[in-house]
């Protein structure tokens, strides 16, 4: 019992510990009600007075007004002339100006990172409320509800305290509050990647780990595709990672900046590089106006994920140079002019790529040329990660990596120079068969083809379609895009099973080689494996390519006869416009010339009359001079009126004519290089369809 008793003041302390820990978890979870005055005071900024309060107006007007003067200066320039502002500025003054507008100022490169993070919190204080306000009034099984209902989860964590993990000074490890602290806010910047899942625009947010002015190591960091406001806490996940230490204690020295600073792009438009050249701007533009507000030893670090690896490509070659690290991972390419580490022109930055063990992205080079392959880049380990998404893992060999990169302790760093047969079964039957497809597929009609068909994927993750749903959808796109010309099904089911048969082969001679076979009979075994493999597939794929070889000619067919029809259409209804144009021109020009015939006939005759007239009565010389006079100018004016428009008339119907007849001929001749074009395909796809 003694025993027993002893214990109780240890497990009381551990009892009270669990209380803690569970009431500061509870609080999390609290919703938040915050006014701007409490929101300022989160940062240490003092509260306005009223009078106070009503000098933003014109304080916020004075930030503009230096704005407007450095317009045309670079982001840097901008933001030094906004941080001389501010430091002109009492923290009253400065409290002010962020209460007055707040959504201007949270965003704005140059303003002190403390007033940025309080203006941002009564934005989404702001934006939590209102859009609270609008998720209420959401049925359960409506569309929207979903989706609207992990904005609101996130809005509500940005404004309730995060837990991490410091010493308390006696050795032990705790976890204790810390205000979480945003760069930037913007919950209506974007597009919104499907409308009937959410209403809201994707938005932009940057969170901020540790001090960012005193840090002497900095990172930032950039996502890839399907980022946005309502999943950022996945993201912003990896940023907490990226600063702690082996014990999980947050670094006092390194500030990490988790930046979705760009609209992101869905599944389809992510194979087009458009939302990554302007996000290259943007990142470039933000990390030359936040270098005013850091240490200006600070060595800074840059870690970009999957598309976002082609953003930080566009970032550094529009002018992006002042990193010291650029770390590529899970990388689909960094655009087609880039090669190699060269191709940068930055021979002081270092340059990391990684490619963990079964990233598909990496595999496709959808973007270009994987950096983990390039000559001169330093590609590091990634034990433990696998696949696309766990670079960021605590305890895999990628992170500890980055971690090394970021704290400067390069000397720890791990690195692989694996192959793609090394990593994944299949990987460079994957990477040679994607290369095949852009070989016979523009990237503009890529680029198009995936606008079209992200609707539909959208449908399938959002959980508003099955499989079964989408596959005339999708099966209406390709046929849009001529998909099964481009590529033919024989073509296609050909290179499938020539990778097919090389993966055999590699498989079959490696299990021979594991058990022991000499050389020739690994060999002897892998062709025979290759052999079997190709005349297997070729078997299971025939029926497969009858159908899409029919289905290619039905189409083809079809698309000739509508074209045909179309254009046929289109050629008789304009020599009809033209008939019943020239007609009605024609009209003009008879009633014109019967109304000038019938004019010159009555004034001729008046002035005929009148010189008659004249003979037999010489005293009426005067009035029958005055007449006659009168007579031809009336002639001459109904001549000229008529005769112009007799003339227009005749204008207009030659015009017609030549313009109608230039569009039937241009028509006539569109139709034919089409149909010669479609016909051929329609003659093609006989033939490979009846197996010629």
């Amino acid at each position: 019992m003694g025993s027993d008793v002893s214990q109780l003041p240890m497990i009381a302390r551990w009892l009270e510990d669990e209380a803690r820990d569970l009431r500061r978890r509870a609080g999390i979870l609290r919703t938040p009600s915050e006014s701007p005055f409490a929101s300022l005071s989160k940062f240490g900024l003092p509260t306005p007075t009223a009078t106070e309060a009503d000098a933003g107006k014109k304080l916020d007007a004075g930030l503009r007004a230096i704005l407007a003067t450095h317009k045309n200066g670079t982001p840097q320039e901008q933001a030094a002339a906004v941080k001389e502002y501010f430091a002109s500025l009492s923290p009253t003054q400065q409290a002010v100006v962020a209460a007055a507008d707040p959504s201007f100022v949270g965003n704005l490169e140059g303003v002190p990172p403390k007033v940025r993070f309080a203006a941002n919190r009564i934005s989404i204080q702001k934006e939590f409320d209102e859009e609270n306000s609008y998720f209420q009034g959401l049925a359960t099984n409506d569309p929207a509800y979903k989706r609207t209902k992990a904005r609101i989860e996130t809005l509500r964590s940005f404004l309730n305290p995060r837990l991490k993990k410091t010493s308390d000074g006696n050795g032990r490890i705790v976890d204790v509050e810390a205000t979480r602290q945003f760069l930037i806010f913007d919950a209506h910047f974007g597009s919104t990647g499907d409308p009937k899942a959410s209403p809201f625009p994707d938005g932009r947010v940057a969170e901020v780990v540790g001090d960012l002015e005193k840090a002497e190591h900095v990172a930032f960091r950039v996502p890839g595709i399907l980022n946005r406001l309502d999943n950022f806490n996945d993201f912003s996940k990896g940023g907490y990672n990226l600063i702690q230490d082996a014990k999980r204690v947050e670094q006092p020295d390194t500030a990490v900046v988790s930046w979705l600073g760009y609209d992101t792009p869905e599944v389809g438009d992510s194979v087009d590089p458009t939302k990554a050249i302007l996000g290259g701007y943007q990142l470039n533009a933000f990390r030359q106006g936040i270098s005013v507000n850091l240490r200006q030893d600070a060595k800074t670090s840059l870690f970009a994920h999957s598309y976002g690896t082609l953003v930080t490509s566009k970032a550094l070659q529009s002018g992006l140079t002042n990193i010291d690290n650029v770390t590529f991972m899970g990388s689909p390419g960094l655009g087609p002019n880039i090669h190699s580490v060269a191709d940068f022109h930055m021979p002081n930055t270092n340059f990391f790529a990684m490619r963990a063990v079964g990233d598909p992205v990496s595999y496709t080079q959808g973007h270009g040329d994987d950096p983990a392959d390039f000559p001169d880049i330093k590609r590091l380990g990634t034990d433990g990660a696998t696949g696309h998404s766990d670079y960021y893992k605590v305890g895999t060999g990628s992170l500890a990596n980055m971690q090394q990169i970021l704290f400067g302790d390069t000397k720890k760093l791990t690195f692989t120079n694996t192959t793609l047969d090394q990593e994944k079964v299949g990987a460079a039957e994957v990477r040679e068969l994607v290369m095949f497809l852009h070989e016979r597929v523009d990237p503009e009609v890529v680029n198009k083809m995936g606008a079209d068909l992200d609707p539909i994927v959208q449908g399938i993750l959002n959980g508003r379609s099955s499989l079964k749903d989408v596959i005339l959808p999708i099966h209406s796109v390709l046929n849009k895009y001529n998909m099964l010309d481009r590529v033919k099904p024989d073509e296609l089911f050909g290179e499938v099973q020539k990778l097919a048969g090389n993966l055999a082969y590699k498989q079959t001679y490696k299990a021979a080689k594991d058990r022991g076979a000499p050389d020739f009979v690994a060999k002897i075994a892998a062709n025979t494996a290759a052999t079997s493999s190709r005349g297997l597939l070729t078997v299971v794929t025939w029926p497969v390519v009858k159908v899409l070889e029919f289905d290619r000619l039905r189409n083809n067919t079809r698309q000739l006869v509508d074209g045909l029809r179309s254009d046929g259409r289109k050629m008789l209804g304009d020599g009809q416009e033209m008939t019943s144009e020239v007609a009605q021109d024609g009209r003009r020009i008879v009633s014109d010339g019967t109304q000038m015939g019938g004019t010159l006939f009555k004034d001729g005759g008046n002035i005929a009359l009148g010189i008659g007239d004249t003979f037999v009565h010489p005293g009426h010389v005067i009035d029958n001079t005055a007449g006659a006079l009168k007579s031809m100018d009336h002639a001459k004016s109904q001549f000229l009126s008529k005769g112009g428009d007799a003339v227009a008339a005749f204008n207009r119907a030659t015009n017609t004519v030549v313009d109608k007849s230039g569009s039937i001929i241009h028509t006539g001749r569109d139709m034919g290089s089409k149909a010669l074009h479609k016909g051929t395909d329609v003659i093609d796809s006989a033939l490979n369809f009846v197996g010629f």
